[in-house]
């Protein structure tokens, strides 16, 4: 799949405006206390892992780069070592959110805020990799993956091979939470809807986001 990069003013804020809303998803879902994205309790249930000897950030790089690696190597096309800026830009990004802004201790006490934390932060983050996406820049890696899986599968939609990115991470997530010993740790409840809702929001914010890239072009 062959994708046209063109350094535009549009392009260029939506490729770091994704990022940031990327990380404030994440933060948001992390603060409810009702669940993380797949890939994300990857990360902060290696990071309890790891003692938290580093930032859930420097966390998302470790498993960035052993992702990107993999796509690399399936499409020897080097010019996707330019995810190392969607890498340590989402990383910075979680960190940013989680350290800065809200401070790394803060977590709502009210059930209603934590539920509205849950719900924002769950249409966010697929609004921010949608928007990384359709900027027509290299990826995210996992977006990355993603269109790698449809290669390989020969799958015609988006929707299939997220979901099975999906279930590979909550798998994954839960295998870190018991090695840490806190069982299934950032993995619950929450994890399984979102897994199930961000293919098909995934997809809807690419095609709504698509047709306004295609009316700008028309406009240029």
């Amino acid at each position: 799949m062959e994708r046209k990069i063109e350094f535009t003013p549009i392009k260029i804020t939506f490729y770091i405006l994704g990022f940031a809303l990327v990380g404030l998803g994440v933060n948001l879902m992390s603060r409810s206390g009702l669940g993380l994205g797949a890939w994300d309790t990857v990360t902060f249930n290696l990071n309890e892992l790891l003692n938290e000897s580093i930032t859930k950030g420097m966390t998302s790089w470790i498993i960035s780069l052993i992702i990107m690696t993999f796509v690399i190597v399936y499409n020897k096309k080097w010019v996707l070592l330019f995810m190392l800026v969607p890498v340590f830009m989402v990383g910075i990004s979680i960190d940013f959110w989680d350290l800065i802004v809200f401070g790394k201790e803060y977590a709502p006490d009210s059930q209603v805020v934590k539920v509205l934390f849950f719900i924002v932060g769950a249409g966010i983050l697929p609004l921010g990799l949608a928007s990384v996406v359709t900027s027509h820049f290299p990826a995210f890696v996992f977006d990355e993956l993603t269109l790698v899986v449809m290669d390989m599968f020969k799958l015609k939609t988006i929707t299939v091979a997220r979901l099975g990115i999906e279930v590979l991470g909550i798998l994954l997530g839960i295998l870190f939470g018991f090695l840490a010993g806190i069982g299934f740790g950032y993995v619950s409840i929450g994890s399984i809807i979102f897994a199930l809702i961000l293919p098909p929001l995934f997809d809807f914010y690419v095609r709504m986001l698509g047709r306004f890239h295609h009316a700008e072009n028309h406009i240029e």
